[in-house]
């Protein structure tokens, strides 16, 4: 419950005092500087003439008010060297003790019991306190105001006081307008037209009204827009020290006007962003729109602006939180609570950097924790960027999979830099990104001859192989740099097994079996974690096949054109779209079209790194032609080559690491399934085919169909066959397996207790652990298996 309104007046001096007593804290020196001479040049020239002054004076009016006034008072009082620095931090606490005023306002009529912890939560947060308090910017201004405008909307009904709070946020930060976009959204959803077109007309006058006194002999209608525009120019550059998706893929303070694919890197995010807000303002269209809907909206606009526009600063993340906050209490989300919280963690940590840089001589500068945060913001952005899908496909996560999900990503991601060096057929794909990295254009010839021990890879479409060159770019020419984006797809993987079962059976239960089978076979976990295109094909896959039961057709045949982009077996997924397709009574729609365009702009898109090295058309049909002999005329021979009947039976795993014995131990990787999955799977699936026959059941017969169109086609291959052609069909298998379990409640306990205990007695043995021999001999139960 909430609290008398006694208790909550003292809890507000308490944390007004707190608040306070920080804000006497070192200054960010750089801003509090400028703050301290705007507000003297604001004393002396007024408004009219502040924006004719020489010196940069790219502000917007609305903080600038007040540093007129304290400039004014300042002529007269002379304030000291302490009171300044903080009379100009004042507002900007007072305004972060009125959003905790009215997250508990909000809150106590729905939430009661959350009201006094979401205040506590957001005022004392300490990247909120560190950048208001401490730091000494205005975000926490701007914050409070759009909290306010989306308040009077989705709460009180009001379009006027809306639209001025707006206005005031708009005045102190350009950004404000990034949430245009969402509230003009709520405004069509839920307002009449007349009251739309008075927030657009109010919002226009206020600007006006408000901006004329800095404006009057400037330009009084033009005058805000072409000083945003001028701002929004002022740093050219990819990050100004955010962590974000730029930092992660090309660095901060990167030139934005550097090109990929012959297009700015300024461009490419704002298609980044644009598309982040139709997605957003897609996913408020289909919510039932109530005030968490869009509070939870503004806040995905803000995360998504912070993290894909370029020329974002460090602080421009925080204006997301109070909506966050706001959208978990209502929903009483523990989930958002938690991602809330990290969020703030890390944005802390990334605020810091530029502080401990720029102002070295404060006490909370500690060259050490500079050192961290600067060899680790890739890391820290990486994880930003999984947030904002954390926050997004937040609903399609149940509570039970966030198991399956965190321990298929640990155990993928764990020891994934080992073996150091180019393993098994990574002397192939990797050795090839790496050419492709650094601009040889050798890596797109088949008739080279390579290194001794290499070899170029032309035998497949490049896109695992760009992959790969994307890994290295964000953490360097090294292993865990190739092989990341693999083990990411991998984890996906996981998540996609879950989607399409529940999808399907309409079964979260069965869609975590299977899921939770899936994770814990050896196949899957050890082609997430080489070097090669298996996994990305697998990723595709499974995305196309998910969003084609969605009915997301355009996006589906993306996902297609990816999936054959990494392997032309990719091209069996179309049979089970057919199949799908009368499974659930589709009607033939001419989004279907899509799948004769797109997949073919996709593949040829893949191919850009290699027109950009100025080879030519004639390049790229000779590689077609080179891999379709491969694949039909290679005659070869291998050790541990498989017959494609042999693979259910997992007769013959393969080594594709092994390393020298040292003091009794040994470390290998090899390529095999769970026994208890790869058995208990087609025990399943041959059940599954009784079930099916017995019950007519339709959707089951889309799993064994599609087990089965990714494994029996290989009967007609000429090419030397291996285990790991198996992996496409192993989702399905997983898949057949939580079916039966689901329907045997009784198996599920000791099925998963025994799967589980030979996972991660065989872990070692598929991740390159170092082991004692004696470990090692006893994982060959077979002679085959050696």
């Amino acid at each position: 419950m909430g609290v008398d309104q006694k208790k909550l007046s003292l809890i507000i001096f308490f944390a007004l005092i707190v608040r306070l007593v920080l804000a006497f804290s070192p200054s960010f020196t750089v801003d509090m500087n400028n703050w301290i001479a705007w507000s003297g040049m604001l004393a002396e020239a007024g408004p009219r003439g502040f924006y004719l002054l020489p010196g940069w004076t790219d502000y917007t009016p609305g903080f600038l008010y007040y540093l007129w006034i304290l400039g004014v008072i300042n002529k007269s009082l002379y304030f000291n060297a302490w009171l300044y620095p903080f009379l100009i931090k004042l507002p900007v606490v007072l305004a972060d003790i009125g959003i905790g005023i009215l997250l508990y306002k909000v809150l106590l009529k729905r939430r009661p019991k959350l009201a006094t912890f979401a205040f506590f939560a957001y005022i004392l947060n300490p990247v909120v306190v560190f950048a208001n308090s401490i730091w000494g910017q205005t975000d926490g201004l701007i914050a409070l105001f759009l909290l306010l405008a989306a308040y009077f909307l989705a709460e009180k009904k009001n379009v006027l006081f809306s639209a001025l709070f707006w206005v005031l946020a708009l005045l102190v930060k350009p950004q404000a307008l990034f949430s245009l976009p969402v509230l003009l959204t709520y405004l069509w959803l839920k307002f009449k037209p007349k009251q739309a077109a008075l927030f657009v007309v109010t919002a226009a006058f206020s600007v006006f009204i408000l901006g004329l006194p800095f404006f009057i002999d400037k330009n009084p209608i033009l005058g805000l827009p072409a000083l945003i525009l001028k701002m929004s120019n002022e740093s050219p550059f990819t990050s100004v020290m955010a962590f974000n998706f730029w930092a992660l893929v090309k660095g901060m303070w990167i030139p934005d006007s550097g090109t990929f694919l012959g297009i700015s890197y300024l461009s490419w995010g704002a298609v980044l962003f644009v598309s982040a807000i139709c997605l957003v303002i897609n996913k408020l269209v289909k919510s039932e729109r109530k005030p968490q809907h869009l509070y939870f909206s503004l806040g995905l606009t803000y995360l998504a602006f912070s993290l894909f526009s370029t020329r974002v600063h460090e602080r421009y993340i925080l204006v997301s939180l109070p909506f966050f906050l706001l959208s978990a209490g209502l929903i009483y989300s523990k989930f958002e609570l938690a991602l809330y919280f990290v969020v703030s963690a890390l944005a802390l940590i990334n605020i810091y950097h530029p502080y401990a840089y720029y102002t070295p001589e404060s006490f909370l500068s500690n060259p050490g924790l500079l050192e961290a945060t600067t060899s680790s913001y890739k890391f820290f952005s990486l994880l930003f960027v999984l947030i904002f899908f954390a926050y997004f496909f937040k609903e399609r996560i149940s509570k039970q999979f966030n198991f399956d999900f965190k321990f298929a990503a640990i155990t993928r991601v764990g020891w994934l830099q080992n073996p150091k060096n180019e393993y098994f057929d990574e002397v192939y794909h990797a050795f090839t990104a790496r050419q492709i990295l650094n601009g040889n254009p050798k890596a797109w010839e088949w008739w080279n001859t390579p290194p001794e021990g290499f070899a170029y890879e032309w035998t497949h479409p490049p896109l695992a192989k760009l992959g790969m060159v994307l890994g290295m770019k964000i953490f360097g020419e090294n292993s865990f740099g190739w092989r990341i984006p693999g083990a990411m797809m991998g984890v996906g993987s996981v998540f996609l097994v879950y989607l399409i079962a529940k999808k399907i059976f309409k079964d979260e239960l069965l869609g975590i079996l299977s899921a939770g089978a899936f994770s814990l076979d050896g196949l899957p976990l050890v082609m997430s974690r080489i070097g090669m295109n298996d996994s990305y094909l697998l990723f595709f896959v499974l995305l196309c096949l998910y969003l084609f039961l969605t009915d997301k057709l355009f996006l589906s045949a993306i996902a297609f054109g990816l999936a054959i982009s990494s392997k032309w077996s990719g091209v069996w997924v179309l049979p089970i779209l057919f199949v799908s397709h009368f499974v659930f009574k589709k009607k033939i729609k001419i989004n279907y079209l899509w799948f004769l365009i797109l997949p073919v702009v996709v593949y040829l898109a893949t191919y850009a790194p290699m027109f950009l090295t100025g080879h030519g058309i004639d390049i790229f049909w000779g590689m077609q032609k080179q891999m379709w002999w491969y694949h039909t005329q290679l005659k070869a021979t291998h050790p541990y080559t498989s017959s494609w009947w042999s693979w259910p039976f997992l007769a013959r795993p393969i080594y594709l690491y092994t390393s020298n014995e040292v003091g009794g131990a040994v470390s290998r990787i090899y390529a095999m399934g769970n026994p208890i999955v790869f058995w208990g799977g087609l025990a399943s699936i041959i059940v599954s085919f009784v079930y099916t026959l017995k019950f007519r059941i339709k959707k089951l017969a889309l799993i064994i169909f599609s087990y089965l169109v990714f494994f029996v086609p290989w009967a007609a291959s000429p090419r030397i066959m291996f285990l790991y052609h198996y992996l496409p069909s192993i989702p399905f298998l997983a898949m057949a397996l939580g079916y039966i379990l689901r329907r045997n409640l009784k198996l599920i306990v000791p099925a998963v207790t025994i799967a589980l205990l030979l996972f991660l007695y065989f872990y070692p043995h598929w991740a390159g652990l170092n082991i004692p021999l004696v470990l090692d001999t006893s994982y060959y139960w077979f002679s085959s298996w050696r």
